[in-house]
């Protein structure tokens, strides 16, 4: 039986065993902050959908899993208001929104793993793809709000205000410190 170390993955598209370097695609419950010099991204809870040893696969995996997951890639910018994937609709950029993506990480440590690139590929509105309370574990008062006009409790929606630090891929477990951002 084959095992795998603690920092291996395999390459959803070659089949290869790799570590260190990890390109992803992923979808990540994330808002924007424009107040300060920079926008800044909050993630909630991240959800990694595969993961690849190198651009070239991923580059032969990103159309046939937007594709499973129902979303045209449609490449936001980073304003405060750009355009779902879906319906075309306006997405608030600064609330929590879904965000598909792919990225390029380097792990530094085992607990550190930098962010080197991020290619936004999609948002959705939250008419495309409601925020369920199970999805998002970090909560603003406007979602709190949607969530009590849901019927979702109260004691709910601030018990799930922490920030998550993992991503998954079927079974493996990604520690990640900094995310869109990290030098």
């Amino acid at each position: 039986m084959d095992h795998f170390t603690d920092d291996e993955y395999e390459c959803f598209a070659c089949k290869r065993r790799f570590h260190a370097k990890v390109f992803t695609l992923s979808k990540e419950w994330e808002r924007v902050e424009y107040s300060g010099e920079m926008p800044s991204v909050d993630i909630s809870d991240s959800y990694g959908l595969e993961c690849y040893c190198s651009q070239e696969c991923l580059n032969l995996r990103r159309d046939a899993v937007m594709a499973d997951e129902g979303v045209p890639i449609h490449r936001p910018g980073i304003g405060p208001i750009e355009q779902c994937a879906k319906c075309h609709g306006l997405v608030d950029m600064e609330e929590f929104h879904l965000t598909y993506l792919e990225s390029y990480e380097v792990h530094e440590t085992d607990f550190i793993i930098r962010t080197v690139d991020v290619d936004y590929l999609a948002v959705l509105c939250r008419k495309c793809h409601p925020m369920k309370l199970e999805e998002c574990s970090l909560t603003s008062s406007a979602d709190e709000e949607t969530n009590r006009a849901e019927n979702v409790a109260a004691e709910d929606a601030r018990d799930t205000q922490r920030v998550s630090r993992t991503v998954g891929y079927s079974g493996q477990t990604l520690p990640t410190e900094l995310r869109h951002g990290s030098p």
